[in-house]
């Protein structure tokens, strides 16, 4: 026999699995961050710096999960263009995020040396300002398990 859904229960399901993608990034999110500050703690800065731009990456992440971009056809392939697409509070936090995009692009590959100990502590505190920005504007665990 065959099984009837309603559109009411499939758009449920539908908003049930986006929120759980949305909790799992910013979960992520906070595990890699906390990483981050551990790296930083003991001296690794190059690891650090790479830890919280990856904690940020799954930020930006759960809210492009969480808003109606996800659903665009054609998406910029930049995490930082997707999330500037949100809004204009969005395109602020994108704009930040280039040059530590750069950055961290730079020194990943051996282009440039890794930053001074003062700005390491500032990118992680933009990725640690966005990732709790994140956390709060979107309701982290809104969905139980």
């Amino acid at each position: 026999m065959a099984q009837v859904i309603s559109a009411t229960a499939a758009a449920a399901r539908s908003r049930n699995r986006e929120a759980m993608q949305r909790d799992r990034f910013v979960n992520q999110a906070l595990d890699l961050l906390a990483d981050a500050r551990s790296s930083a703690a003991e001296g690794r800065l190059a690891d650090a710096l790479e830890l919280a731009y990856r904690a940020s990456l799954r930020a930006a992440g759960a809210r492009v999960a969480a808003s109606t971009v996800s659903r665009r056809r054609r998406l910029p392939t930049s995490a930082w263009e997707q999330v500037a697409l949100i809004g204009p509070a969005d395109a602020q936090w994108a704009e930040g995020f280039r040059e530590y995009s750069r950055v961290r692009s730079r020194v990943a590959s051996g282009l440039e040396p890794v930053p001074e100990p003062d700005a390491v502590y500032q990118y992680l505190a933009l990725a640690a300002r966005y990732v709790d920005a994140t956390e709060s504007e979107l309701g982290f665990g809104a969905v139980a398990a």
